[in-house]
């Protein structure tokens, strides 16, 4: 947690002057007090009437330092857990594809929510603490010595036992700390998990294991959090304890030094407000220091996340598409699972378009992930102009990819915002995407056009218009490279076809279609089909070579024909 500190160094250098500044005014009450009550005895009206100028200047002194004090310790504050989430987001959207999905998005808000905070409360302010009433402690200590040698030194004893006894559960407090945050981690993902599956909790009646579930989750953070705070409280009991006792020593101590006349009533007044202000701040430091121990294993659960772990695709080299992509002996397979893609080998050239179809688990998405470089384990080659993929810049050939989503996200900001994903784009790029994709034909209809709410992940609209907004946010960039991964599958036959229809006339772009759509007037204006097989491009060709064929693709085609003929009741002709 100091590395976090350092970063903001003035800001961290501002916090301790400031805490120093505010220290010494803190013991001078001392001082001030002694010679008030010395004053006050002795009937010297000289020394009286001095403080009594001294004394306002010395309460604005106090004030304005512990503004500054204060002002300076929350800033940094602020300024640390900004720095704490930023690293975190940043450490998550360094991943590639396949390194973010191997972790859980709940468990990153969860460390970006709870975790930050609990580093917050029990890391960050307890060590700004310590540094602050370190000072303190130094001072009054000087303070003692110089008032009372003996005094100071039943302090000292003291304090030997008020940091040895609650040191001692610094480590039991560590470990149910840990424990704690794996419990708010859990009770995220689980909560996560159950809104994002409403839907299928309510149609299948689930709300009673729901309910349950959640009772079950909200118990275990409950019973970790108490552990933590039983342990918290007992060293904080343990402290005031010790700290009461070694005040109630010393004012003993005093008094006896006071009766025999080794004292006046000034310094014995001193010594009193000192030896409290010589335990307050040793009292906060041992309660800091479980408490700081405990942070440190979230803290490292927060730079586990934080670390950067850049895409396997390290390549720098400029991509240049004029010719065709090429998949030469690829195979993949996701982890622990068996192969996907088999030794496939395909060809796409420049401005053509393609469909690609099979059936399910035929590696059809695979093929077009692997192409937008979301994973780098595969065996083969995959070569854009005869360049690897993990020679080239990955930014710079995404920056030449749209691609159309099955499962449409959007994001809870209006529609044009989901478009133009806050670029600026011409009114001609505008209506050209508009018109293409279909959005225009129901821009109407919203009140308040483009600049209507589309609601968390589209809520307010339908599956098609989240569709065609999906299709106008991928032509409106005028990417060299379109992919569709059923891309028209949330919307009706007629929409599909003219969706499909329209970015087929398209020219100046390679398309390339994830389809179920076994149309022969659509299919037939596609430059070329692969089917795939098992992984594999079984065949490959223009429609009507490849049904004249009379091979897999041409039986798939039949199969997939009866069956929708099936689905809608008619008769195959």
């Amino acid at each position: 947690m100091i590395e976090i500190l350092r970063k903001h160094k003035i800001l961290f250098a501002a916090a301790i002057l400031t805490s120093f500044l505010l220290s010494i005014v803190t013991v001078g009450a001392a001082f001030v007090l002694q010679y008030i009550l010395d004053a006050i005895v002795n009937g010297d009206w000289d020394l009286f009437h001095r403080m009594v100028w001294i004394v306002p200047f010395y309460i604005a002194g106090l004030g304005i330092v512990a503004w500054l004090s204060s002002l300076c310790t929350k800033k940094l504050i602020v300024r640390c857990v900004w720095d704490m989430r930023r690293s975190l987001y940043n450490g998550v959207l360094s991943r590639d594809v396949e390194s973010f999905h191997g972790i859980n998005t709940a468990d990153t808000i969860s460390a970006l929510t709870n975790d930050v905070k609990t580093v917050e409360e029990t890391g960050l302010v307890p060590i700004l603490m310590i540094f602050q009433y370190a000072f303190v402690f130094v001072l009054a200590a000087a303070a003692l010595i110089y008032y009372s040698p003996i005094i100071a030194g039943v302090m000292f004893v003291g304090l030997v036992a008020m940091y040895l006894i609650p040191a001692s559960l610094g480590k039991p407090i560590s470990h149910r700390q840990e424990l704690l945050s794996k419990s708010f981690a859990m009770f995220t993902i689980s909560l996560k998990d159950q809104l994002s599956g409403y839907d299928v909790i309510r149609s299948f009646q689930l709300t009673d294991r729901a309910r349950k579930d959640f009772a079950g989750q909200n118990d275990a953070v409950a019973g970790h959090k108490y552990a933590v705070d039983r342990l918290t409280a007992l060293s904080e009991g343990l402290s005031q304890v010790l700290g009461g006792g070694a005040q109630l020593v010393v004012m003993l101590v005093a008094g006896y030094l006071a009766l025999n006349g080794h004292m006046s009533a000034g310094v014995l007044l001193a010594v009193l407000q000192l030896s409290g202000t010589f335990v307050g701040p040793v009292a906060v430091i041992m309660q800091s220091a479980p408490s700081i121990m405990g942070a440190r294993s979230v803290m490292e659960r927060i730079q586990a996340i934080s670390t950067e772990q850049p895409s396997v695709f390290q390549g720098k080299e400029e991509p240049v598409f004029n010719d065709a992509i090429r998949f030469e002996d690829v195979s993949f397979g996701y982890k622990s699972g068996p192969m996907v893609l088999d030794n496939l080998n395909a060809m796409l050239a420049k401005n053509k378009k393609y469909a690609i179809i099979g059936g399910s688990g035929s590696g059809k998405t695979t093929l077009v992930k692997l192409l937008c470089a979301n994973y780098g384990g595969y065996a083969g080659s995959i070569t854009v102009d005869g360049k690897e993929l993990r020679q080239l810049d990955i930014d710079k050939l995404l920056a030449q990819i749209s691609f159309i989503h099955q499962n449409v996200y959007m994001f809870d900001e209006t529609i044009q915002d989901n478009i133009d994903l806050h670029r600026q784009y011409t009114e001609a790029e505008w209506r050209r995407a508009l018109t293409a994709s279909g959005v225009g034909r129901f821009l109407g209809q919203m009140e308040k056009g483009l600049d209507t709410a589309v609601g968390e992940n589209g809520v307010n609209l339908s599956g098609g218009q989240r569709q065609r907004v999906a299709v106008a946010r991928a032509l409106i960039q005028k990417k060299p490279i379109l992919i569709l991964d059923e891309g028209t599958a949330a919307v009706d036959w007629q929409t599909a076809w003219d969706i499909e229809t329209a970015l087929l006339e398209m020219p100046g772009i390679t398309m390339v279609t994830i389809t179920h759509n076994l149309t022969p007037e659509l299919l037939r204006r596609y430059d070329g089909i692969l089917f795939l097989e098992n992984g594999r491009i079984l065949e490959s060709g223009d429609y009507d070579s490849l049904v004249k064929a009379q091979g897999g693709f041409a039986d798939f085609l039949a199969r997939g024909v009866l069956q929708d003929s099936q689905e809608k009741g008619g008769d195959i002709r």
